[in-house]
């Protein structure tokens, strides 16, 4: 494990490259987000104490989001490699991070089980989930409430 310094607008990782190490936040602050430019989604805003990147540590892969530094930001790295020895040598490390992919899994489990089952197609999913957060029954969703539903969901979803 490493301890890497980034600065405000620095890109982390990036969305679709190869991954195999994941990032503790030491200080400062991230954001997530996915897709490109303009179609460029925030997922979340991350700070002191959490993790990214933890997909890697399991099975390295291609990242599914891309992550930026919002201010100087300093994280300490651990690799593929040093997290499965970690596992040996440290176990209650090893551990936390574990508890931060199950915790991230419940949450996604929890958002399926409040949508309808019966409905197989994402799409017709979400629209279920924003007809839940309106705040009148009796209307629809103007497009910008559902913009925002959108994002909000976005910033629930918990793989980064």
């Amino acid at each position: 494990m490493q301890t890497i310094e980034f600065s405000a607008g620095d890109t982390i990782i990036s969305e679709g490259e190869d991954g195999q190490s994941a990032f503790l936040i030491v200080e400062g602050n991230v954001e997530v987000s996915v897709g490109d430019g303009s179609n460029a989604k925030t997922l979340a805003e991350l700070s002191s104490g959490d993790v990214f990147g933890e997909m890697s540590l399991l099975e390295p892969g291609p990242r599914s989001a891309t992550v930026k530094a919002l201010e100087n930001t300093k994280c300490v790295v651990t690799s593929y490699d040093d997290f499965m020895s970690l596992f040996q040598d440290n176990p209650e490390q090893a551990m936390e991070i574990m508890k931060t992919l199950v915790r991230r899994l419940r949450q996604m489990n929890q958002m399926m089980a409040s949508m309808d089952p019966k409905k197989r197609g994402f799409r017709e999913i979400i629209r279920d989930w924003q007809k839940t957060l309106a705040l009148n029954e009796d209307r629809e969703l103007t497009d910008e409430e559902k913009e925002q539903n959108l994002i909000l969901m976005h910033a629930h979803m918990p793989f980064y």
